[in-house]
């Protein structure tokens, strides 16, 4: 449960109150992130995702900043990673093989990535969605006091 609390926490990013915006850019805003989620796999640039919704780079930028709260980047990141721990979690193919899969260029950028976010690597997440609680057990122990 540990790990699950931590993955949505990341995921979701920090709490912010969303400004007003108005429906059109907000509906913009959306369909951005559609687009980056159904090409993350895919090295995307700024303009390619800016003239997918029709806008500039700038102000795609910007817009889609400030109705979602993260860079255009950043949601590409997690989108990453949220198709990696589903894979990772369903899935048997190699570790290598999934951070390929979900748009990452190396291995280590990926459990690097992986594991700053999660708090976990993604051999170990693969583990405990497995059903292997002991790596649970044995990181709450590392805090427990001697």
């Amino acid at each position: 449960m540990l790990l699950a609390a931590r993955f949505v926490e990341v995921m979701s990013g920090p709490k912010r109150k969303p400004p007003s915006a108005r429906v059109q850019d907000s509906r913009r805003a959306v369909e951005a992130a559609l687009f980056i989620d159904a090409h993350a796999q895919e090295s995307i640039e700024l303009d390619r995702a800016a003239t997918a919704v029709g806008l500039s780079s700038f102000h795609f930028l910007r817009l889609f900043a400030s109705i979602l709260g993260v860079t255009p980047h950043q949601y590409l990141i997690r989108s990453r990673l949220r198709r990696a721990a589903r894979l990772l979690a369903d899935d048997a193919r190699p570790t290598t093989e999934v951070a390929l899969d979900v748009g990452f260029g190396d291995l280590s950028k990926f459990v690097r990535t992986f594991h700053r976010a999660v708090g976990v690597s993604p051999r170990n997440f693969r583990r405990a969605a497995k059903g292997d609680r002991k790596i649970f057990q044995d990181r709450l122990a590392a805090f427990a006091p001697a």
